[in-house]
């Protein structure tokens, strides 16, 4: 009698068990589900943005009303303008000769981390190796004050998005260089203390 009561618990351990089991597997298949719906979502999102950004960056940069001056001649407004152009293209080709020849000896380049706070001599040691960088113009505002244009485009660029550039540029014999360039990624206020948080860890 005692060993059939062994056997019988013996076999209800087994049934339980693989219920458990049926039970884990089948939590597991609809996580599974799940996970690959949210990331099919995911990797639509993505391909939209990716094949719709470059079609509205063609268009902006083909309008006529994207860069607003105030207090500039028309010839410095198209000169300033022409000059910051020719910064984003040779920045895209790695055209360095080009791209430091706009700057003024004594610029200053502040990038997106906090430690980017170059003269040319550094900024130039950390641009050589590279292949260069992308950022297409969406809208730019000059502002002359006396000598000094002030700046500031938003730019859009495939690894980063919506991106800002702001600066000052200063009349030489030359004609104008930029003396500062501050480029950075705008963060809207619904997200700030997100971002912030992890910038903080």
């Amino acid at each position: 009698m005692q060993s059939i009561i062994h056997r019988l618990g013996f076999i209800a351990m087994l049934v339980t068990t693989a219920a458990a089991f049926d039970i884990h597997a089948s939590q597991a298949d609809e996580l599974s589900a799940d996970q690959a719906q949210t990331e099919n979502k995911n990797q639509s999102i993505s391909q939209q943005v990716s094949s719709e950004s470059p079609a509205v960056i063609k268009d902006l940069n083909h309008a006529t009303d994207i860069v607003d001056s105030q207090g500039l001649s028309a010839q410095d407004s198209q000169a300033v303008s022409a000059l910051l152009n020719k910064l984003h293209e040779s920045a895209a080709s790695a055209d360095w000769a080009t791209y430091f020849s706009l700057y003024h000896p004594q610029a200053v380049f502040i990038g997106t981390d906090n430690t980017e706070r170059w003269n040319m001599v550094e900024f130039e040691r950390y641009a050589q190796p590279t292949k260069g960088w992308r950022y297409e113009l969406q809208s730019r505002h000059l502002l002359q004050i006396d000598d000094t244009i002030l700046f500031d485009e938003q730019l859009f660029s495939p690894a980063y998005g919506v991106s800002r550039g702001t600066g000052a540029l200063v009349h030489t014999e030359q004609g104008w260089k930029i003396a500062q360039y501050h480029l950075s990624f705008p963060i809207p206020n619904d997200k700030a203390k997100r971002i912030t948080s992890l910038i903080m860890q």
